[in-house]
């Protein structure tokens, strides 16, 4: 869980503090819509060259190079002097996401038991928004007390134990047969549709937690109490993705029907969220939003395992790259409308960003072979 912790904490250490960055170096929403596209565009375009890196030097050496990446972000970050060397920083960050998002799909397909990969990609995707949780804590308990550079030194810290760490991963996973390279099945028609619905609901979800600082400051809160609304929301977020794994094992499911769920209930959320005016309100009602908007994803590599066991790191590549594709997208455009004040528009954008990703992951459902779930524990991962 700790090792994607750390290919997103500099992009969250970066959006907590976007109003002290813009104090100090002038680095603002529309500058935090660039950077927030620089680290989700470099992943996107290089999730199927990473994907391919990892299968070939393997998953440990992967997750050691996401790790240096980090560290090289975050560095960056800390010794910032102009603001647009966070740009840089957060597009660093953005490639070590890819090596440890790979790696570590990897490692689990290989490692984890069949009947406990629901609850382990849960942990693993809770990773994100548990770093989002460390930013908002971190923002009135560090930033705002003693300087914006020192949570960076903390991920650069983090990063280091991530270097030495690193676990080693079998190449071959639990209890499998070998499929040769020449029986590889194509991609389904099932991944496709799932790959549709990660791009909206990763639009939809990032775009709602990168400006929640911004929205909380500009409905009337302080930036500490906004910090502290953050990590909050980031927590309830973990523990969903952690619970809805652990359903998803219990009943043996594939994962779409639940990531459609929570999709649907983060669009009436958003929509719901465009008309509050208060500061008591937006309390109760943006952490329902985060929740149901970002709640998702814990599942969905749990899912690409369950539709493509034979094939997870091309796979994963295929899906990761449309997440990050809709990551990129959707906090662009919120960003605009954040540096216009219209939050309003901007959640009425997210919602429907959601309720098109719920549809979708209803189509990979029923795209999917009824037998496939069955089938899976049987099958090796490909190899080059």
């Amino acid at each position: 869980m700790v090792f994607v912790s750390v290919g997103v904490m500099p992009l969250y250490l970066t959006s907590a503090q976007v109003v002290s960055l813009d104090s100090a170096l002038g680095f603002d929403a529309g500058r935090l819509g660039l950077a927030t596209a620089l680290y989700f565009g470099l992943a996107a375009a290089l999730a199927q060259p990473v994907a391919a890196t990892v299968t070939r030097v393997g998953a440990q050496t992967g997750m050691r190079a996401g790790a240096l990446l980090s560290l090289f972000g975050s560095g960056a970050a800390a010794t910032a002097g102009r603001w647009w060397a966070f740009p840089i920083a957060v597009a660093l960050a953005g490639l070590a996401n890819a090596f440890m998002q790979v790696s570590t799909n990897v490692a689990l397909a290989t490692g984890a038991a069949f009947h406990r990969q629901g609850v382990s990609f849960g942990a693993k995707q809770g990773a994100i928004p548990l770093a989002g949780a460390f930013a908002g804590a971190l923002l009135p308990s560090v930033g705002v007390a003693v300087g914006w550079r020192w949570p960076y030194v903390f991920a650069m810290a983090l990063a280091v134990v991530i270097l030495f760490i690193a676990p080693e991963v079998e190449d071959r996973p639990l209890h499998t047969t070998r499929v040769p390279s020449r029986e590889r099945p194509p991609l389904s028609r099932s991944l496709k549709f799932l790959a549709l619905g990660g791009a909206c609901g990763g639009a939809a979800g990032n775009g709602l937690s990168l400006f929640l600082v911004l929205a909380s400051v500009d409905i009337g809160t302080t930036e500490a109490v906004a910090g502290t609304v953050l990590a909050v929301g980031s927590a309830l977020v973990f523990l969903l993705r952690v619970g809805v794994g652990a359903f998803a094992d219990r009943f043996e499911s594939t994962g779409q029907r639940e990531m459609a769920v929570l999709l649907l209930l983060g669009a009436v959320a958003s929509f719901a969220l465009s008309s509050v005016t208060s500061v008591e309100a937006f309390i109760v009602v943006m952490p329902l939003a985060l929740m149901g908007s970002w709640g998702w994803p814990g599942l969905i590599y749990f899912t690409v395992v369950r539709i493509h066991p034979e094939a997870t790191a091309r796979a994963s590549g295929v899906i990761l790259a449309s997440n990050l594709t809709g990551t990129l997208v959707g906090p662009s455009v919120v960003a605009q409308f954040a540096d216009r004040g219209q939050f309003a528009s901007a959640w009425v954008f997210v919602g429907a960003l959601s309720l098109s990703a719920a549809i979708f992951m209803t189509a990979s459902w029923y795209a999917m072979p009824k037998s496939a779930a069955t089938e899976l524990p049987g099958v090796e991962l490909e190899r080059h």
